[in-house]
């Protein structure tokens, strides 16, 4: 059990699992966009770029002080994916189950990823990549009829000032998931090769929330439930019955990959703040965190609700206050 990746395994795992949290983010966490979700992807990217390139240019002993608040807000992340996967699927069918019910086994696939080591969840990310372009492509061309270009107006959706919110969040996931990557990462990966994993998921993300919106209109005259936009995003009544498994294994697949990533970077990166600490004990601390926090729904909870827009402000605040104290260093940079 080896749980920092491979510079490879690092980048597929970041892909996969970034893509996924954009996507599932911006349709269902923040409706502050409406209709415009897909360019906030991009106005996340943009923020994002400035605290992803600080992060890549820290000095190792800052780079594991930094670990304390990637692995705080890794871990409540993980723990919010889990609740929303097991939310969904009792959406889905399993109405008369519990969702702490459902949440348990999504629990025992996190421990055995952690267990397979940070290597065999990159190699899963690869194969998941290629199923999902497949997946993704099968309801995309028979879905073609039902497309209408004109729900993605106006293109601003709400105001701008929902974009920039919006765009906000999305550059708090970028700069959490890009800064893990770098922080479990067994040699030092370079801002480069993270810039192209960050344009790859913006733009595969920003395609999907595009799509999405095509197929219905943005929700604006009251507030929805989110059981309502789960529903709305996985059954989808104006699309055939038969495209709904496709979507259904494209949206549970890519869900399992973030919270198994986020949840093996959390561990990865304890191991990184306490040296000291054997890889079991690692993954002890750091799954017994991540589950407890999802059963007791804690990123639900009301105060952290209200922090969560905060994210990428208190991330790239704490690599700011890191270069000024213990400086960087300009290798770091290069591919």
């Amino acid at each position: 059990m080896r749980l920092e990746m491979s510079e490879s395994a690092a980048s597929a795992s970041l892909v996969a699992a970034l893509t996924s949290r954009l996507f599932y983010g911006l349709t269902l966490d923040v409706p502050d966009a409406a209709n415009a979700g897909w360019l906030a992807a991009l106005a996340g990217l943009l923020l994002s770029l400035p605290a992803v390139w600080l992060i890549c240019r820290l000095r190792p002993a800052a780079r594991r002080a930094l670990a304390l608040p990637l692995l705080m807000g890794l871990a409540l992340d993980a723990a919010r994916a889990v609740e929303c996967a097991a939310y969904s699927e009792s959406c889905l069918a399993f109405n008369h189950i519990a969702p702490a019910l459902l949440t348990l086994p999504l629990l025992a696939a996190i421990l055995r990823c952690a267990w397979l080591g940070g290597d065999a969840l990159g190699g899963a990310a690869r194969i998941w990549i290629r199923l999902f372009a497949v997946l993704i492509l099968i309801v995309i061309l028979y879905q073609l009829p039902y497309y209408n270009a004109g729900w993605l107006r106006p293109w601003l959706g709400a105001g701008a000032g929902g974009v920039l919110r919006a765009g906000v969040r999305a550059a708090g996931w970028n700069a959490l998931l890009a800064g893990s990557a770098a922080g479990i990462c067994k040699a030092e990966i370079g801002f480069k090769r993270l810039l192209r994993c960050l344009l790859i998921s913006t733009a595969v993300a920003a395609a999907l929330v595009a799509l999405r919106q095509m197929m219905a209109p943005a929700f604006t005259a009251e507030p929805v439930t989110r059981f309502t936009r789960i529903d709305t995003l996985l059954t989808n009544g104006r699309a055939p019955l038969y495209l709904q498994l496709p979507m259904i294994v494209a949206w549970f697949g890519g869900m399992l990959h973030l919270m198994c990533f986020e949840s093996v970077a959390a561990c990865a990166l304890l191991g990184r703040l306490l040296p000291k600490l054997k890889a079991g004990a690692c993954m002890a601390i750091g799954l017994s965190a991540v589950f407890a926090l999802a059963l007791l729904r804690a990123p639900r909870a009301a105060a952290v609700e209200r922090l969560a827009p905060y994210l990428y402000h208190a991330l790239f605040a704490a690599a700011v206050m890191l270069w000024c104290v213990k400086g960087g260093e300009a290798g770091c940079a290069a591919s």
